[in-house]
């Protein structure tokens, strides 16, 4: 059986600087050509120090391992390699006491699959600067290396190894594992993934795996307790605010794909990054993860990680995108989301609408209801799904009073909870304070169209009003009308 990784060295490290040593690490780290995207990622996040950790021994390769590769007549190594990579130049007698401040850029995981495309497995990087203004959906892992304890915040990567593991493999592990580091689920490998797959939804074998079907990604979502929502691209539901395109035809006159132009897409999506959930897409032969999104040139574009590309890839417009049409997106979430992100948001438009046309209130609540949705120096909504104690600890950051930011913190509130911001659009252009109302929703509401869901908190400028639950009496306070700071461009703090 070939060792693959040297069996008398701990690791050995690098200090590319030009073309040819980037050439020479990815010779010496044999990770495939998915590995020249991981290295263009370092590269482009100023790395001058590459260490190969060699010997590692990978939970999700070992559990491929056991399961399928060590059943081949010409076995594979049961070992991997990790590879680390930090903005700071180090040698090799400082890696059992790395200095406080070495810049870890993140690390890959090489499997020793027979193929060369799909050696690399679990990977986080650091985001490049290049995407310094983007929302990531990012989670932070830990990593311990010679004894130095590491963290590393970036969006979970991973290749397919065409055998055992598809793309769907991939996607769903880099959904599962962000789940996981964010406390929501406990850890899979991607073994046990692969084992959830039901193959009574398929009438092929279950190995080599074939691929999968929307109806088996779905499952294997539950079976890990995040129940995902689907969307097909065709069937985007409608929200106030948020234009309806009209349908395109061809040069034929037919109806083309949704994928090639329905617009709402941009705003499903978003409102789960903004959540900091990943969000899977489906194509008629493909799946991938939205790790991300951005406004560049006045468009959102979107960041992927493809296991067919490379970490933290952007696509500057879906409807034109090599993979389109796309289909069907995919969202997983804790089991009692049961409030869409879309009927949050209808609600939210319209309990603000409805406040604001009662004659006797302030004017700027009725400019509020007035302007909703009007473009271009209207008011706007950003709905987000928060984990209540993550809410509560960014509200002191974001210039609410200090009264508002009591009574909030000290609100019984559900675990998580829908925001709904409605956003002055030219303050926040120019960078200031923006947020003029908010509305909190219970998520495990229903989402019925007819039922409104349970109103946790109702801010308006002037009034804040929180409405505990069992009935309990509405408490007002009264609070400077101004503007304040949004949860998406604040961090938390105690």
């Amino acid at each position: 059986m070939p060792p693959w990784v040297d069996p008398d060295s701990h690791g050995r490290v690098f200090h590319p600087q030009t073309d040819r040593d980037w050439s020479r690490v990815f010779r010496e780290c044999d990770g495939g050509p998915g590995f020249a995207g991981v290295l263009s990622v370092a590269k482009r996040s100023r790395c001058r120090t590459v260490v190969i950790e060699e010997r590692y021994i990978d939970v999700d390769y070992r559990s491929d391992y056991s399961a399928f590769w060590s059943k081949r007549f010409n076995a594979v190594s049961p070992f991997a390699r990790r590879v680390h990579f930090f903005r700071s130049r180090l040698g090799d007698k400082q890696l059992h006491r790395l200095p406080a401040k070495c810049g870890y850029l993140g690390y890959s995981v090489l499997r020793p699959t027979p193929h060369s495309e799909g050696r690399v497995g679990r990977t986080i990087l650091a985001p490049p600067p290049q995407l310094k203004q983007a929302t990531i959906a990012s989670v932070t892992d830990e990593v311990s290396l010679f004894g130095n304890r590491l963290l590393i915040k970036g969006a979970p990567f991973s290749e397919q190894d065409g055998e055992f593991l598809r793309c769907a493999h991939a996607a769903i592990w880099g959904c599962h594992y962000s789940a996981f580091r964010r406390g929501l689920t406990g850890r899979r490998s991607t073994a046990e993934l692969a084992e959830l797959v039901p193959t009574l939804l398929s009438a092929r074998r279950a190995l080599p795996s074939p691929g999968m079907k929307p109806e088996q990604i779905q499952a294997v979502f539950a079976a890990t307790g995040q129940p995902a929502l689907i969307y097909a691209i065709d069937q985007l539901p409608e929200v106030l605010g948020v234009e309806n395109p009209a349908p395109q035809f061809d040069v034929h006159k037919n109806r083309m794909p949704a994928g090639f132009w329905d617009t709402r897409v941009f705003s499903v999506v978003c409102r789960y990054l903004n959540s900091g959930f990943p969000v899977m897409v489906i194509t008629r032969d493909h799946a991938f993860n939205i790790v991300g999104w951005f406004v560049r040139a006045g468009r959102i574009r979107f960041v992927v990680c493809d296991d067919q590309q490379h970490p933290y890839e952007v696509v500057d417009n879906p409807f034109k995108d090599r993979r389109r049409p796309w289909v069907g997106i995919m969202v997983p979430l804790p089991p009692k989301v049961f409030l869409s992100g879309e009927m949050a948001e209808n609600w939210g438009h319209r309990t603000l609408s409805s406040v604001g046309s009662n004659p006797k209130v302030p004017p700027s609540w009725r400019a509020i209801s007035s302007s909703l949705g009007t473009v271009p120096k209207g008011v706007s909504l950003r709905s987000f799904l928060r984990d209540s104690r993550d809410y509560k600890a960014r509200l002191a950051v974001q210039g609410r009073s200090p009264a508002t930011v009591r009574g909030l913190r000290l609100a019984r509130l559900p675990h998580y909870v829908w925001v709904i911001e409605a956003h002055d659009r030219s303050k926040r252009k120019s960078g200031k304070p923006c947020v003029l109302a908010e509305v909190l929703f219970d998520p495990d509401s229903s989402d019925h169209k007819h039922r409104q869901p349970r109103r946790d908190s109702l801010s308006m400028p002037g009034l804040t009003v929180i409405t505990p639950p069992d009935g309990g009496r509405p408490v007002p306070i009264i609070e400077p009308e101004r503007p304040w700071r949004s949860q998406l461009a604040v961090n938390p703090t105690t």
